[in-house]
């Protein structure tokens, strides 16, 4: 099949795209199509790409929520460390651009109670048992 596009001069820089040019190769590709195909695949390409778009902006609106809700969570968690002092957990679920995150919060004062109650018992057993 020749183009009739070409220069048969010899010239170097006319040579077919080759594999290790993917950019040329699918240019050369897309030059041999016939119009109507062409322009079906640009429809096709325009479509993707305003698919790429709005799920690109969908991604970024539910990234800016969560950051929002993760920042009013780190703030209400605050503000019950200052109000309490008994023990609390706080579950939070944001679904961020990539996903979905869980989040937990423990505060527990008892735990360190019962290691010191522990040790109190353990000194208490060694010093009665000699």
């Amino acid at each position: 099949m020749s183009d009739p596009n070409r220069n048969n001069s010899g010239d170097q820089s006319e040579l077919p795209a080759t594999v290790s040019q993917p950019g040329n190769l699918l240019d050369a590709a897309l030059a041999h199509l016939p119009a109507e195909q062409r322009q079906a695949l640009a429809q096709k390409a325009l479509e993707r790409k305003l698919d790429i778009d709005a799920k690109a902006v969908e991604a970024d609106n539910r990234h800016r929520a969560s950051s929002v809700d993760m920042a009013n969570t780190i703030h209400q968690v605050r503000a019950l460390e200052d109000s309490t002092k008994s023990d609390y957990t706080v579950r939070a679920e944001y679904e961020t651009a990539s996903g979905r995150t869980n989040v937990e919060i423990k505060k527990s004062n008892n735990t360190v109670i019962i290691v010191i109650a522990i040790v109190i018992a353990i000194i208490v057993l060694i010093t009665f048992s000699k």
